[in-house]
């Protein structure tokens, strides 16, 4: 998964050039971002004193300011003598942007179309050496999780893409079908190491159908002959079309995944860590509080079923209701939520477009408590 431009993964932040260059990105010019810069690391300033520190005329500072007053970055006390210019606290001020961004972004989803791709929604695949292309493709391509069963045979074909995207944080939920390996550190049939392939991996029953499912977007579905047997005439079925994988992933979850025995679990991942996805987060916060360690989320998050605006809350992790890792925790198998201790109330978080939970969340920031 690639992460926000502001992530480090040693949990340090940015410099005040990669601030600016932030802010700039985002609409200021850079007497602006100097400006409020000025401001808020200062949390209050005069006028006098944010030109100098910005190193602009002060009756720049007078209009950059008005602007951003306008935007909800600064408040003005112009009844004072000098002016004092005082910085919103960020929390408030950015998830004005960020309403802004979410109101743009759905715009332009009403409108979005994929061109030239309406052919290739779904079509069915003869060749299996052009699955397994498409497989490494898919793989390559993943930017936030990959849900993955296929014959353990079939496990050298893709390794590396597996290990490129585990390199990138992406989670990666392998089942691999076949007899039990000597050891749980080697994949059945091949004897392939196991490590760094997956987030996890399960050994299945031989037999199952063999699926792939990247950032829920796309992927394939087939028999498990396909893939298993050296020659077989049957069928499979690629797809680009998000409904289709949601459905995929979550009768996979449901219904296969839990038949599986766990065979390897990675280690928990430094944090602070940011996922647009929900599932990757769930996946971390299970992993981290199975080894002992408490975890705070800062959710981007509104009440489920509602078209309020999203805002920005935090709290520990209480408890985490997944089926990613044994033991399940979960009641049915694609519930993934965090139970979240915000300080004025408990909650139950559930991912953007959730349904059961009191909480949707649409980016979720983990934190060591």
């Amino acid at each position: 998964m690639s992460e926000p431009a502001w992530y480090r993964p040693d949990g340090t932040m940015p410099d005040t050039d990669e601030i600016r260059r932030l802010l700039e990105r985002y609409g200021f010019s850079e007497a602006a971002a100097d400006a409020y810069l000025a401001v808020v690391e200062r949390g209050s300033a005069t006028v006098s004193t944010v030109a100098d520190a910005a190193d602009i005329s002060t009756s720049h500072v007078y209009d950059i300011c008005d602007e951003l007053e306008a935007k909800g970055f600064v408040t003005v006390k112009s009844d004072r003598t000098p002016t004092v210019l005082r910085a919103v606290p960020p929390d408030r001020a950015f998830d004005s942007l960020r309403s802004d961004l979410d109101a743009l972004q759905s715009a332009v989803d009403d409108r979005y179309q994929r061109p030239g791709t309406a052919d290739e929604e779904l079509s069915v695949v003869k060749s299996r050496s052009t699955i397994i292309k498409r497989l490494r493709s898919y793989i390559r391509a993943a930017d936030s999780e990959v849900v993955l069963q296929l014959p353990a045979r079939r496990l050298p074909e893709i390794a590396d893409p597996l290990r490129d995207a585990r390199d990138r944080g992406v989670l990666v939920l392998l089942s691999l079908c076949g007899d039990a390996a000597p050891d749980a550190e080697t994949a059945p049939a091949t004897g392939a190491p196991l490590e760094g392939v997956a987030s996890t991996v399960r050994l299945a029953q031989p037999g199952m159908p063999s699926l792939l499912s990247v950032d829920q977007e796309r992927g394939f579905v087939s028999p498990a002959t396909m893939l298993g047997w050296d020659h077989d005439d049957t069928r499979a079925i690629t797809f680009t079309q998000p409904d289709i994988a949601a459905i995929l992933v979550g009768s996979y979850l449901g219904n296969y995944w839990p038949l599986g025995e766990e065979l390897l679990v990675s280690r928990p991942p430094d944090l602070p860590r940011t996922f647009e996805r929900f599932r990757p987060a769930v996946f971390t916060a299970a992993l981290h509080r199975r080894s002992g360690r408490s975890v705070d989320a800062e959710c981007y998050l509104r009440e489920t079923g509602t078209e309020e605006p999203f805002e920005t809350r935090r709290g520990e992790v209480v408890e985490v209701r997944q089926n990613l890792l044994a033991p399940s925790s979960s009641d049915f198998g694609f519930e993934n939520s965090l139970r979240i201790d915000f300080g004025e109330e408990t909650a139950e978080v559930g991912g953007y477009e959730a349904f059961l939970e009191e909480y949707e969340t649409k980016r979720t920031t983990l934190r060591p408590a």
